[in-house]
C-alpha cells in the first residue's frame, strides 16, 4: 500500500520542474495528464486524483463523480520543495460526489457540497485550507443526515444549512460556525471576531449541537442557538450562557482574555497567519466553571490534554498524511549522460 501512495507522489515532484502532471490512480493503475480538467474528466468514480504543487483552475466548477482528491499541503514552510497545492476556482461538488475525501489542498476561492435534491454525504476534508466559507449543503429546509467529517483544516468560516451529524475537529475556524442540528466541534481554536449584529457571538443558529475541549480565542457566545452542551472548553471571554439560557455546560474555563490564550499571534487573532503559534500559553489561567477559582488553562480538556487544536493524543498536523517531500535537488544539466536528482521523502504515522 505504501508503494502505490509514494511513487505518484514523487513521481510528481521530480516532474514539477517542468509541466505540471496530474495523476489518476484506480487501484494498481495508473494515468498520467497533462491538464487537471482532462484528469478529472477521464478520472471514474472512487478513483485518486494526485495533484502537483501550483495554483491550477478548473473549467467545469461542477464536479458530480466521487474522487479522492490528494495534494502537497497548504503551509509554505512545508511546501518548499513542491509548492502549495492551490485550486482557485469556486467549486461546487453535488450529491453525486457522495464519499469524496480532500487532503492537503488549498482552496482560494468558495466550496460548496450538495445540490437542491441531492445531498453530498460521508465527504472528508483533512488538513486543507478553504479561504472563503465551506457551504456543507445547498438546501435549507430539513435536518439530514450528512456525515461530514472535517479534521485539521483552516478554516474561514463553515456553515452547515442545518445538516446533522458533522464532526468538526482539530480545526481553526476564523469565521462563523452557521446552522448546525446535532452536530460535534472538538478539539478545535475558535477565533471569531463576532459582528454586534449577531451578538457577538462565534456560533449562528445551531441547535443540539455539542462543543468540547475547543478553545474560543475572541468572541464564544451563541446567536439563536439553542439546546446546545459545551463541556471542557477555554473562552476568552465570559460563558456564552446562564441559568436563564437553553444552552448549557460544564468545566469550562472562562475569562481567560483574548491575549492571553495562544503562544503567539502577529496581527489580529481573528485573521489567520502562518506565523501564529495556536498552543495554548502555557502561563495563563481562567475561572473555573466549577467553583469559580483561578486555574491553568492546561490540561483542562475531557481526555486530559490541552483543549484547541494541539491536545489529543493525536494533536494538529500541517502536512498531508501522504509521504511528504522534504527537499529535491535536480540538476540543471546532465554530467555524463546521467542528471543528478535527489529527493528527500519521509512517511508519516498518520
Amino acid at each position: 500500500m505504501k508503494k502505490i501512495i509514494i511513487l505518484p507522489l514523487l513521481f510528481l515532484t521530480f516532474i514539477s520542474w517542468g509541466q505540471a502532471q496530474f495523476i489518476v490512480q484506480n487501484g494498481t493503475k495508473t494515468e498520467v495528464y497533462n491538464n487537471i480538467n482532462t484528469a478529472i474528466e477521464n478520472a471514474v468514480a472512487g478513483d485518486t486524483l494526485y495533484l502537483p504543487g501550483g495554483g491550477f483552475s478548473i473549467t467545469d466548477a461542477t464536479i458530480e463523480k466521487t474522487l479522492h482528491w490528494v495534494g502537497h499541503g497548504h503551509y509554505p514552510t512545508e511546501t518548499e520543495a513542491t509548492m502549495q497545492t492551490r485550486i482557485t476556482t469556486g467549486l461546487v461538488f453535488t450529491g453525486d460526489c457522495d464519499n469524496s475525501s480532500f487532503e492537503g489542498i488549498l482552496f482560494t476561492s468558495s466550496l460548496n457540497f450538495g445540490s437542491s435534491d441531492d445531498e453530498a454525504i460521508n465527504i472528508k476534508l483533512k488538513r486543507c485550507r478553504v479561504i472563503n466559507t465551506l457551504t456543507l449543503r445547498s438546501a435549507t429546509t430539513g435536518n439530514p443526515d450528512l456525515n461530514f467529517q472535517i479534521s485539521e483544516c483552516v478554516l474561514q468560516g463553515v456553515n452547515g444549512n442545518y445538516g446533522s451529524n458533522c464532526t468538526i475537529e482539530k480545526s481553526l475556524i476564523f469565521s462563523y460556525i452557521d446552522k448546525f442540528y446535532q452536530s460535534n466541534f472538538d478539539h478545535n481554536s475558535i477565533n471569531v471576531n463576532g459582528s454586534s449584529s449577531y451578538g457577538y457571538s462565534a456560533v449562528r443558529y445551531s441547535d443540539y449541537c455539542t462543543f468540547t475541549n475547543n478553545a474560543f480565542g475572541v468572541k464564544g457566545g451563541l446567536y439563536t442557538s439553542t439546546s446546545n452542551n459545551l463541556y471542557n472548553n477555554i473562552f476568552a471571554e465570559p460563558l456564552p450562557y446562564n441559568t436563564s439560557s437553553t444552552n448549557g455546560g460544564s468545566d469550562n474555563i472562562y475569562s481567560v482574555g483574548t491575549a492571553n490564550i495562544y503562544t503567539t499571534i502577529i496581527g489580529n487573532i481573528y485573521t489567520f497567519e502562518y506565523e501564529n503559534d495556536y498552543h495554548l500559553n502555557t502561563s495563563s489561567t481562567g475561572t473555573a466553571e466549577s467553583d469559580a477559582s483561578t486555574v491553568s488553562i492546561l490540561s483542562s480538556a475531557s481526555d486530559g490534554t490541552n483543549a484547541g487544536i494541539y491536545g489529543t493524543t493525536t494533536p494538529y498536523k500541517v502536512i498531508p498524511y501522504y509521504p511528504h517531500i522534504n527537499t529535491a535537488t535536480i540538476a540543471s544539466e546532465a554530467a555524463n549522460d546521467k542528471l543528478g536528482v535527489n529527493i528527500n521523502a519521509a512517511a508519516q504515522s498518520r
